[in-house]
């Protein structure tokens, strides 16, 4: 049961707040009304309907280091990465993830998850001239076994389900963002996000108060960049397939707030064969993969300091050159959560709100 909860914890500190959702304390608001506008028209660019040009599927381990060996359990969640262009707009790239426990799969049916869609807007020359992300997950205040055993009793005891939102805007002379939290009665689950994201949204565009924080000035132009972290990420990733010099770092901002992300190294990696238990009809995932670069990557703030790594493993031949094949988040000596892409996963719904 330790190790269960254990997982749930890191699940959503690690993989929903640290690398999709960063959502940091409400800074004092800035009402102007020109402001109001542009998260409105971020929100908007979100719920364009989308066309997906690449996606992966991965199946989650959590794993417990006992003195001298690992110790864990496959396939109790997993997510996707979904690449992509807006339909009505080629210059709309869209790049979205989604990873959390499946309560089908995970024990005591635990659901907690956060997806994240970053649209990165550009010239008819194309150059990178906005961005907008925005960010969901199933909140959670638990920062013990304890609290998330009485946070997931509350829950199902009162049906209030908690939920938070963030949209974050970058535009060349300044950055954008407003937070949300909400309860419903809904417990939206890891293969709801369609539903997820229009009522995150709707709770978003429709309090005209919100609180908006706001980069700009010299403060925004220390970071030229108009991508956010998604973006950000995308780009180091390529680089490290193509055999980039490291350390290789980029400047983003994301929630109105300076960040720098960093490819440390890389390292090629000839052959790594994968294996997971699965739940289901099929018994296991069995993989080979070979000729493979291993990046290790970085995210610093940079006004507090706080650090986040990762490390992905990535393909560099045919239709798997740049694909994640395998990301690993390890918090701490002891502690390790591992996604395996999922080769022949059956295709999800197709994400996002309705055409408008």
């Amino acid at each position: 049961m330790w190790c269960r909860l254990t997982f749930v914890v890191f699940l959503v500190s690690a993989i929903a707040t640290n690398l999709v959702l960063g959502v940091a304390a409400r800074a004092p608001a800035g009402q102007d009304t020109s402001d109001q506008s542009a998260i409105q028209e971020a929100a908007n660019w979100i719920g364009h309907e989308v066309r997906i040009e690449t996606e992966y599927h991965y199946v989650m381990t959590c794993k417990l280091r006992l003195l001298l060996f690992w110790a864990g359990r496959d396939d109790v969640g997993g997510g996707y990465v979904r690449i992509g262009k807006a339909s009505e707009d080629e210059r709309e790239q869209m790049i979205q993830v989604l990873f959390g426990s499946d309560p089908a799969k995970a024990p005591l049916s635990i659901n907690r998850w956060g997806a994240g869609t970053e649209i990165l807007r550009h010239s008819d020359s194309g150059q990178p001239m906005a961005s907008a992300f925005f960010g969901f997950m199933k909140s959670s205040k638990g920062q013990s076994v304890m609290a998330m055993q009485k946070e997931l009793s509350k829950e199902k005891s009162n049906g209030d389900h908690l939920f938070e939102g963030i949209i974050s805007r970058v535009d060349e002379g300044r950055g954008l963002s407003t937070t949300v939290p909400y309860s419903s009665n809904q417990d939206f689950d890891v293969h709801q996000y369609a539903e997820a994201e229009k009522a995150t949204l709707q709770q978003l565009e429709s309090n005209p108060s919100r609180q908006i924080r706001r980069l700009d000035g010299t403060a925004r132009s220390a970071c030229p960049r108009m991508g956010e972290f998604l973006s950000t990420t995308l780009q180091l990733v390529d680089d490290a397939v193509a055999g980039h010099p490291t350390p290789d770092s980029l400047c983003y901002i994301y929630n109105a707030h300076h960040y720098k992300a960093t490819l440390v190294s890389i390292h090629p990696v000839a052959e790594k064969k994968v294996r997971v238990t699965l739940r289901g009809p099929a018994a296991a995932l069995e993989q080979t993969y070979r000729h493979l670069q291993g990046g290790h990557f970085e995210v610093v703030n940079e006004e507090t300091g706080s650090r986040s790594s990762f490390d992905i493993l990535l393909g560099t031949e045919g239709k798997l050159r740049g694909a994640p094949i395998q990301i690993t988040y390890e918090p701490n000596w002891w502690f390790q959560v591992i996604l395996n892409l999922a080769p022949d996963s059956s295709q999800p719904d197709h994400p996002g709100m309705a055409p408008k």
